[in-house]
């Protein structure tokens, strides 16, 4: 049996120009930030005389973990602020955070800062100025959250 000479052309669209992607190619979906509902929980951990002055977060990554760095400002003011900042930095290392598909891993308190208007000295590290007197603290906080497979 002898082979034809020709045969029908089929008509296939040019893949050359186009680069193929295969499933194994695609990276994994991204997580929904965190950063918003960590704020959110923490001014309700803080109550009612707390406002958040700043806040910033970084993604951050292990060999294992995929997450982020956030660090939060939080100003207590009233008369007994110092006491509230006090309440607030005794839980927070023990609370719980409900944030789906994160998990906070750390949370704690850099730095600590007091100021009473009354002062000449302007900022403490202490609470000695706190005495029923009108001021603020500020709080520095850093929290760790880390993705949830």
């Amino acid at each position: 049996m002898t082979r034809p000479d020709f045969r029908d052309q089929i008509s296939v669209p040019r893949t050359s120009g186009r680069q193929r992607v295969r499933s194994r190619d695609w990276p994994r979906q991204p997580r929904r930030d965190p950063h918003i509902r960590v704020t959110a929980q923490l001014l309700e951990l803080a109550g009612p005389a707390a406002s958040i002055v700043e806040a910033s977060f970084r993604p951050w990554a292990s060999a294992t973990f995929l997450g982020a760095r956030h660090r939060v400002t939080i100003r207590f003011t009233g008369s007994d602020h110092c006491h509230k900042a006090e309440a607030f930095a005794s839980i927070l290392a023990e609370a719980e955070f409900s944030i789906s598909g994160h998990i906070v891993a750390d949370a704690c308190v850099d730095t600590w800062r007091t100021s009473d208007p009354l002062s000449t000295e302007g900022h403490s590290d202490s609470d000695s100025h706190c005495g029923g007197r009108e001021g603020e603290t500020l709080l520095h906080l850093s929290i760790l959250t880390v993705e949830d497979w």
